[in-house]
C-alpha cells in the first residue's frame, strides 16, 4: 500500500536535486567565466601533505628483466636482477620464484633489485618474476640442491 504522504515521496526529492543541479551551474559558471577572462582557477587551499609527497606509480612503464646473477642459486643466497622501469620502491610490489614470494628484497634503483632466494624451492629451473605498478617482468634461473 503506498504512502499518501508527500513528504516521503517524489516530491520531496526535486528541491533537493533542483539545489543541487543549480549549485553545480554556479560553480561551473564562475570557472568557465574565469577561463574566459584567461585567469587561472586555484584552489582555496592545498592538498594533504600525504597526497601532495606521494608516489606517481605509472602503469605505462612495464618492467623488463635484463639478467640474474647468478644464474645459478640456491636458497639463502642474494642475487642481483637487472633491468628496466622497476620503478621507486614504493611502486614495486614482489619478486617471486614460481609461486613462493621472497620475503626479502630491496629496490636499490629503477633498475637493480637485490633479492634473497627464499628456502624450500624445488631443484631445477624456476621462473622468477618481478611485479611492479607496470605489470610483471619474468626470467628464468636454475636452482640447485644444498
Amino acid at each position: 500500500m503506498r504512502s499518501k504522504n508527500l513528504a516521503y515521496g517524489k516530491a520531496s526529492i526535486y528541491p533537493a536535486v533542483v539545489a543541487g543541479l543549480l549549485g553545480l551551474l554556479l560553480c561551473t559558471g564562475d570557472v568557465l567565466a574565469a577561463e574566459k577572462k584567461g585567469a587561472s582557477v586555484k584552489p582555496k587551499s592545498s592538498p594533504p601533505k600525504a597526497v601532495a609527497t606521494a608516489p606517481v606509480c605509472s602503469p605505462d612503464l612495464h618492467p623488463s628483466i635484463k639478467s640474474i646473477a647468478p644464474d645459478r642459486v640456491r636458497a639463502g643466497m642474494k642475487i642481483a636482477i637487472k633491468g628496466s622501469n622497476f620503478g621507486k620502491k614504493e611502486c614495486f610490489k614482489d619478486v617471486s620464484f614460481g609461486s613462493t614470494s621472497s620475503k626479502e628484497f630491496k629496490v636499490v634503483n629503477d633498475s637493480l633489485v637485490e633479492v634473497t632466494v627464499p628456502a624450500k624451492l624445488k631443484s631445477g629451473m624456476m621462473m622468477v618474476h618481478v611485479q611492479t605498478a607496470g605489470g610483471t617482468a619474468d626470467n628464468t634461473i636454475l636452482v640447485e640442491s644444498k
